[in-house]
């Protein structure tokens, strides 16, 4: 009988996407294509740019778009709103839109004057560039005994909150291991262990990681490589893992410290500080993966038409936040998406028939130095860019304190039993930027309209809306 181990755990999501849209849902990672024409429209503007281009081919000429990045990215990469007009011929590459359709999302591009853009640079690593070792799985290894029990999982980069949990146990003829809640397959070999991590880049597009390991004197060690997908940030990639052993009670939760309140006030840059491994792979449950169903058919992501999205949807996001204080509350700030929080601390209970909104009503108390705020009375949104679904009964409470250097590291941990098996944790980290000025950029929904209708599927999108009436 072959013996198999299930891995159950989550590794942090501490990157952000590039894009406001959920470009994976659009491109096809596998289609690279590469296409020149001349430029017919220009939107260059955010959520993210746009140029529409007329293509010659054998005497026929067909439009399309060229799906670009926000304006923060276009600007880092030296592409200004005067670099591309109306007449020029531009030559773009990337990935192809899914089943066919004439989209290109930008990876790189040639201007008239002969200048070549590149979008991530030499900074881009693909899964062609390593050969992932194999485990061939044997019944009889001695790894089964010696992998069961409690560890602390870390990575070769930084990694916010780590070390994570992670343990095996007996399940039957195999093993589980859990690992702060996700699901993963892993083949145990005779002198090794491998485990494939579906993950995904900062550009949305999807990433596969083999994980394999051995154990030796007493501890785990191994590598990371990449086997599907690129990365956008090579250097951010973690490239091996290790764990040691620790007991049960390592990781109970332990009784609230004694409040030692610290200044959290002022303004945070999001840090982006880890690869593809540190995407987020929800579990969801059978009405979970309904309501996804019904989400995906209907496009439904407040932030394609520029709305609000609540804490767990604002966290993926790139932009700096403001945290300001008064006497009975925090109030922040979220500048790429003119979102306002409040954060109470007079408050002891949630308020019963409150109505629910994007925001939710936060609650906040101290453990030690670690500010704990827990959120309900929640509207139902969406989690990610993939849009999995967060029910109007969802719970967040977040964990929020100050490293060694001062950087603001966060923990949340989304309760939503309508729609998921089991919590979804992210883990972010923020630094310092109070000499940074906080701006509002304003955001177009046309974007998402027009690929709407570029698609043909104008209206079959309002048909398709799903009934967002939970409460």
């Amino acid at each position: 009988m072959n013996r198999v181990v299930v891995l159950v755990g989550l590794l942090i999501s501490s990157a952000v996407a590039h894009g406001h849209h959920s470009f994976a849902a659009e491109f096809d990672s596998e289609r690279q294509v590469t296409v020149t024409g001349t430029v017919s429209e220009v939107r260059y503007r955010n959520p993210h740019v746009q140029y529409f281009i007329e293509v010659a081919a054998n005497g026929d000429t067909s439009r399309w778009i060229i799906a670009a990045h926000s304006l923060i990215v276009m600007r880092r990469n030296g592409v200004t709103a005067a670099t591309v007009a109306v007449g020029d011929e531009i030559t773009a590459s990337g990935y192809g839109g899914r089943n066919g359709t004439q989209k290109v999302y930008l990876e790189t591009m040639d201007t008239p004057d002969g200048t070549h853009y590149e979008m991530y640079g030499e900074a881009v690593r693909r899964a062609g560039n390593t050969t992932a070792k194999t485990t061939v799985s044997d019944p009889n290894s001695s790894l089964f005994d010696q992998l069961i029990g409690h560890w602390a999982f870390d990575v070769d980069k930084e990694m916010p909150g780590a070390p994570l949990h992670l343990q095996f146990e007996q399940d039957g003829d195999n093993l589980k291991a859990i690992l702060d809640e996700e699901v993963i397959d892993v083949v145990v070999g005779k002198d090794s262990f491998s485990l494939v991590l579906n993950r995904e880049n900062l550009a949305q597009f999807p990433a596969k990681l083999q994980l394999t390991g051995t154990i030796s004197d007493g501890a785990i060690k191994g590598d990371i490589e990449m086997t599907v997908g690129f990365s956008n940030y090579a250097e951010l990639d973690a490239e091996s893992f290790s764990a040691t052993r620790t007991s049960a009670q390592f990781w109970e939760p332990k009784p609230p410290a004694p409040i030692a309140p610290v200044d959290f006030t002022g303004v945070w840059k999001r840090a982006i500080v880890l690869g593809p491994i540190g995407r987020t792979n929800p579990h969801l449950n059978a009405a979970g993966k309904a309501r996804h169903e019904e989400f995906q058919k209907g496009a439904y992501d407040p932030l394609l038409r520029c709305m609000s999205a609540g804490p767990m949807r604002r966290q993926a996001r790139r932009g700096n936040m403001e945290i300001l204080a008064t006497t009975n509350r925090l109030t922040v700030l979220y500048a790429n998406s003119n979102s306002v929080r409040r954060i109470w601390f007079d408050r002891k209970e949630h308020t019963a028939n409150r109505e629910h909104d994007e925001m939710g009503e936060s609650i906040a108390s101290w453990d030690g130095s670690t500010l704990v705020i827990d959120t309900r009375n929640l509207s139902a949104s969406v989690l990610t860019q993939k849009i999995e679904p967060i029910s109007s009964n969802a719970r967040i409470v977040e964990r929020l304190w100050l490293d060694d250097a001062g950087d603001l590291l966060m923990e949340a941990t989304l309760h939503d039993p309508t729609y998921y098996d089991r919590p979804v944790v992210k883990r972010l980290k923020w630094s310092r930027a109070d000499d940074t000025e906080m701006q509002f950029p304003t955001c177009d929904p046309d974007a998402f309209y027009r690929s709407l209708e570029f698609d043909g599927v104008f209206d079959s999108y309002y048909e398709n809306q799903p009934n967002m009436d939970e409460q």
